[in-house]
């Protein structure tokens, strides 16, 4: 071992492959611990009070996308090759440039897709030109210290628990965000057990997951439980599905059992609607989710002003609009800042032409791990939807873990699809 360790030292140092493992580590590390002073009470105090200026982020940005440039003027063919082949997301990524054109606020709506642009270069260059032990061993190091830093930051710092609820938020802004993480955390723990192969590193994944549920447990996220619930649950059917695949129909016993549950849902919604009304109390909601179902009927009554192309991306919710304080008068002073569901804010911002590229994106990454055939892949796909679903995550920038997430699966399962195929 020693020998081979001393060959690595000898060879000669790859410039272009060291800028890509330095942009992808920061890439990680942001995402996770972003660009802010953790404790900060100017972070926490009212951080959606208004719109500033993060000066840290913006050099930190422009530096990963000009040294992606240098990169893309290196390795331009294996980049653009799989930005030609899976096109929905790269489209996706165009159009929420483009709606600056049409934004009221253009240079804000430009600057933020232009962090979404600088994510998907970063990951894209990094997929296509990097091992992917190299990327997991970076991911293993930023998500152990998030964890570590969070579980010791809850025990010990009292900046650390959310004034709000008492409950903890460890370095986040508030507990939904560390119950959000926390999910992603479990996910990619998941990814380290299938990937690695010694005993002892199987028994570090665990304990990654055992902490991240720690977390979710001590944020008393509701939307951290739920997707939980649901990782949990499909867990059990690949399960099941295991048994099953010994004896040659494991994949169409999955299948059958996905339309039973789907079947029984739409009966008992049809004919029992009241039992479903009990469900949200049993993760701390009342049948408006916390106000949130309010909160989509007033988003929809915008969508229709501006159905086709939308607001502008991330544009919508500007504070010291005359918008917010409609917003805040009929929900007793509360600031809104987001729609509280991913699919009803990606139509705010870019319209039913969004919405449909985003529906080719879902059917394309769907259509994909079926013929791929990867269970994670799966799980993935239905974390995040489940999340989407009462947050606004995906295609978030500042707090942009589940975009980093969705397209860095998006991409690799791509790249394993076009390969396979």
């Amino acid at each position: 071992m020693l020998q081979d360790l001393l060959k690595k030292f000898q060879e000669p140092i790859n410039s272009t492959d060291l800028l890509i493992k330095i942009n992808s580590f920061i890439l990680i590390y942001i995402t996770f611990f972003t660009t802010k002073i953790p404790f900060d009470p100017s972070n926490y105090g009212d951080i959606f009070g208004e719109e500033t200026t993060d000066i840290k982020n913006q050099i930190v940005y422009l530096f990963l996308f000009f040294s992606s440039l240098v990169i893309l003027s290196k390795r331009f063919d294996n980049v653009f090759s799989l930005i030609r082949s899976e096109k929905y997301l790269s489209l996706f990524v165009l159009v929420c440039l483009l709606s600056a054109l049409w934004s009221d606020y253009s240079f804000m709506s430009f600057k933020r897709s232009f962090q979404l642009l600088v994510i998907f270069l970063i990951i894209v260059e990094a997929l296509v030109n990097i091992d992917h032990k190299t990327l997991l061993m970076q991911l293993k190091i930023i998500v152990s210290a998030y964890l570590f830093f969070s579980v010791y930051a809850g025990r010990f710092i009292p900046a650390a628990i959310d004034p709000a609820f008492g409950t903890w938020r460890g370095i986040e802004i508030q507990k939904n965000h560390l119950g959000q993480t926390s999910i992603y955390c479990i996910l990619t723990a998941i990814v380290f057990y299938s990937f690695d192969k010694t005993r002892l590193s199987k028994l570090y994944d665990f304990m990654l997951l055992l902490l991240s549920v720690y977390l979710i447990y001590k944020a008393h996220s509701s939307t951290g439980i739920l997707v939980l619930s649901m990782i949990i649950f499909v867990g059990l059917i690949f399960q099941i599905e295991s048994i099953f695949s010994k004896f040659g129909f494991g994949r169409s016993f999955l299948l059958l059992l996905f339309l039973f549950i789907l079947g029984f849902a739409f009966i008992f919604l049809i004919f029992a609607s009241d039992i479903f009304s009990l469900i949200p109390g049993y993760f701390g909601k009342d049948m408006t989710l916390s106000g949130r179902s309010d909160i989509w009927k007033f988003a929809w009554d915008d969508i229709e002003k501006k159905f086709l192309l939308g607001y502008g991306f991330a544009t919508y919710w500007v504070m010291g609009t005359p918008r917010i304080e409609i917003f805040a008068s009929y929900f007793e002073g509360f600031k809104v800042n987001q729609a509280h569901n991913g699919f009803i804010e990606i139509i705010l911002q870019l319209g039913v032409v969004g919405a449909i590229l985003f529906l080719f994106l879902i059917i394309a990454y769907g259509y994909r791990m079926v013929k791929v055939n990867s269970n994670l892949a799966i799980l993935i796909f239905v974390a995040i939807l489940t999340l989407n679903y009462t947050e606004s995550a995906l295609f978030k920038v500042g707090f942009g873990v589940t975009t980093f997430y969705f397209m860095a699966a998006y991409l690799a399962l791509s790249i394993t699809y076009f390969r396979t195929r």
